[in-house]
This record gives C-alpha cells, structure tokens and sequence, in this order.
C-alpha cells in the first residue's frame, strides 16, 4: 500500500500544481471565482439531467508465442444517471449482478476533466477480485476467486487550442451548429501502477508456457510520454462525433514473484495507447449519446512472457436539457 499511496500522492501534487499555474496567472481572482471558473457551468441551457447504462471492466492477457490466456471479470454492467454541464459530468453507476453464480469483487472509479482551456487530466483506481480464465490452447475455462488486479492510472495532455468545444461537450449533448467540427493535437504524460496477486499460479495451465513464468504475482511503475489528437464533428441530421487517439511510450520497473522465484524484469519498456469514440443525436431538449473507449498498454516480464493490459468501457446516455434559450437553435 505504500507505493500505492506514494503514487496517489503524486497525482494529487501534480494536479494541484496545475491549478496553482491557473491561479498565479490570474493572480485577481479568489480562490472561490477561480473554482468557479474551472468546474462551474453558470449558463443553465448547458445543464442536463441524464439516464445512463454502462459497461465496464478491466482485464489483462499473458502470451506467450502462440498462446494466450486471458483474465477477465464478470458483472461488467452498470446503470446510474447523473447530471452534465460543458465543464463537468458526474455520473453515479450501480453494478448489476444479477442471479451472477461467480460476481466479481470490484472497486471502479474514473474520470476526466478539463482544467483551464489546455490542460486535460484524466485518473483512474481500479481494484477487481475474481475473473474467468479463459484460454486458446483447448484447457478448460473457469472462475478463479482468489485472482486480484490493482490498477492506478493518471494521465495529461496539454492541447495546442483550447479543448472548451471537446467530447466533453459530446457526452452533454451540446454540439453545436455554428462549430462544425474541432480537432487539436497534444502533448503530455502518463504514470500507472498495477499489481496482479493470487494464492496459487497465475497460470494454471502448461501450455508452451517456460516454468520460470508461472507467477503468483506481479509489481509494476511505469511513467512516459504521449501525444495524439482530439476531435469533435457535427454532422447532418443532428448527429455529432468524436474521436480522440492518444498513444505514448515509456519506462516501468517490474517484479515477478513465483514460488521457485523473485526477479526484476530486464526490459522496461512501456507501450499504451488510449482511445475513445462516439456518435451522438440531439433532438430539441433530448439527446442521445454513445461512447467507447479503452486505455491499453503492454510490456514485456520475461522467460517469453508479455504482459497486455485493457481498461474498457462503454455507456449510452439520454439527456434532457434543464433549459434551453429559445433564441439559440437547439436542432443541427
């Protein structure tokens, strides 16, 4: 836990430190205006209410040469609502289990947020327990309870325009006509943590796996740098889009602990790239929106084993503008 708090510590601190470069910038306004500035959305035609369901989840493969096993959770789907503005969207999920035989243990938390007109943060804190194992070489697939995945995830991007017109203003349904598209290019960073831990093996099979592989746990830091482009088009027919593709490449310090074993992997690099897409539909006070995105990032542990990491997710909202002005055309 101590990394792991080491790690959030770090987020906080570079987080702050950007409001802090905002704030000195703008030495006139209170802390209070600055708050104001950044999170609150004070023209209510921008303010919806919203019905969501969701699907999320994180899952890992390790291969090795042509086989594959893959981890995977159960109960990935969600419900919930929440309420949307052009700065901030928070929505509040319920996991659906359902008659699940084996439910996943999950903790999920995500988000996004634009800070100032360039800057755009995004963090994640993921702790799952129990996943289906599931292979391509002909073994028997099945559940394993004791299989637990911690991950930790912030990233940054600084955008060469201002992002203000950006998917954010897709999942709130506020394209609008006079914008017909908007797409900027970025820079940043990224750090991530992930731990995998089980009682037995990580590998249950025998496979073309070497035996040196057969983990119980995993340990890993990474940081690097990434860069990549974010748009937003409105079509005819009062659909809009977004695309956003962000690749990045870095460094990560790895430990592998089995049974027989302890080492330190010998290559640290660190490929990930994250992405997200969706269509959306406006009509008069209601709109419709559907998004997909996932962050993925691989790397190698050794004896022939590479590591791939995914964090997906999925969500159909439909919104009702609070209010709308009847001066500004509300149909594309």
């Amino acid at each position: 836990m101590f990394k792991q708090t080491c790690l959030v510590i770090c987020i906080l601190s570079f987080t702050m430190s950007l409001h802090a470069q905002k704030i000195k910038k703008s030495d006139s306004l209170s802390t209070k205006q600055m708050i104001d500035t950044l999170l609150i959305d004070r023209d209510m035609n921008n303010w919806s209410v919203r019905l969501f369901t969701n699907y999320k989840g994180q899952s890992f493969n390790l291969i090795n040469n042509e086989d594959k096993i893959s981890f995977k959770p159960n109960n990935r789907a969600g419900v919930g609502f929440g309420l949307g503005t052009s700065k901030l969207i928070i929505d509040i999920a319920f996991n659906l289990k359902g008659n699940e035989e084996n439910p996943t243990q999950r903790f999920d938390m995500q988000g996004s947020l634009i800070v100032g007109s360039n800057h755009l943060v995004g963090l994640y804190v993921q702790r799952y327990k129990g996943f289906n194992v599931k292979n391509n070489f002909n073994e028997p697939e099945f559940f394993s309870s004791d299989i637990t995945s911690l991950s930790i995830g912030f990233s940054y991007l600084y955008s060469f325009d201002e992002i203000s017109f950006s998917s954010a203003t897709l999942k709130a349904g506020l394209a609008k006509e006079e914008k017909k598209h908007f797409i900027s290019y970025g820079v940043g960073g990224f750090m991530v943590y992930d731990n995998f831990y089980t009682d037995n093996t990580i590998i249950p099979y025998n496979g073309d796996f070497n035996e040196d592989a057969y983990l119980n746990e995993f340990k890993g830091i990474g940081v690097g740098v990434s860069g990549g482009i974010l748009s937003v088009f409105v079509l005819p027919a009062n659909f809009f889009a977004t695309l956003n593709v962000i690749p990045g490449i870095g460094f990560m310090y790895k430990k592998g602990y089995s049974e027989t074993n302890n080492y330190r992997a010998s290559n640290p690099m660190l490929y990930k790239l994250d992405y997200n897409a969706g269509i959306g539909y406006n009509y008069k006070r209601f709109y419709i929106t559907l998004v997909y995105g996932s962050g993925i990032y691989t790397t190698n542990l050794d004896y022939g084993l590479n590591y791939l990491f995914s964090n997906t997710k999925a969500k159909i909202s439909v919104g009702y503008k609070i209010k709308v002005n009847k001066k500004i055309k509300t149909s594309l």
